[in-house]
């Protein structure tokens, strides 16, 4: 793949240059640029396959990029400082992403990744959904790998998340859908969210769709489309303190 690197800062550009040179093969930097103007330019004249993408620059930060293009034909790994909240942003918007300084195993994975996907481009879509869930204080929407392509979901309208094996039933209030996803994935995705608790091993569940909680034979929980899921006894406690003592 061919790659441009988009880095306001002179060193931080050489520093990922030779990391990929080192340990990315198939790689190949075509081209550097150090402002979203100059890497226009570049895109348009190389066409590379891949933008490593820093997000803080002056002018325009990196976002701004994508203004320039109805439907990016390259893949994109930004390469961010940003906080760990803003980082489980890009993990549910499923955006790939270096934190600085860049870790050799994180790069190699995002490569891996973006060789993968490439031509399977949902760039535009995701980089909207990473806006808006960066710039409010709790994530807006989570990204759904289905088999063709992603789907984006307001995460105020999922009910609970529901294991099926290596497979996850995401069910909301309008549809259901099955992802190729583990629930312990989606549980350490929404890990920091308070919307989202870990009731049984096979089930998180959204408590502000919890239509019942009743403890009457056995905890259970009760929602909008009547189903019922258990509290798993050891959850049991911690899900009252978690939940504020509730019950019906």
């Amino acid at each position: 793949m061919k790659a441009l690197i988009v880095d306001d800062e002179i060193k931080a550009r050489s520093m990922l240059r030779n990391l990929i040179a080192e340990y990315c093969t198939g790689i190949e930097i075509i081209e550097e640029a150090g402002s979203v103007s100059e890497a226009v330019k570049s895109i348009n004249k190389k066409q590379p396959d891949l933008v490593f993408l820093d997000i803080e620059m002056p002018i325009e930060n990196g976002f701004a990029l994508f203004d320039y293009f109805d439907k990016p034909p390259f893949e994109t790994i930004f390469c961010t400082a940003y906080s760990e909240y803003a980082l489980q942003a890009f993990e549910v918007s499923a955006v790939d992403y270096l934190l600085k300084p860049v870790s050799i195993s994180k790069l190699q994975q995002a490569v891996e990744k973006a060789i993968k996907t490439h031509g399977q481009n949902q760039i535009i879509e995701r980089v909207a959904v990473l806006k808006d869930n960066i710039s409010v204080n709790q994530l807006q929407k989570i990204a759904l790998p289905l088999n063709d392509g992603l789907h984006f979901v307001r995460l105020e309208d999922i009910l609970y998340f529901e294991a099926d094996g290596s497979y996850t039933h995401v069910i909301t209030t309008k549809e259901k859908y099955l992802v190729c996803k583990k629930v312990k994935e989606f549980d350490e995705l929404l890990s920091n969210d308070s919307r989202f608790y870990r009731v049984h091993r096979s089930f998180l569940v959204n408590v502000l769709r919890v239509n019942k909680y009743s403890k009457k034979e056995g905890a259970t929980l009760i929602f909008e489309n009547q189903k019922v899921i258990p509290v798993a006894r050891e959850k049991k406690s911690d899900f009252d303190e978690f939940i504020g003592g509730i019950s019906v």
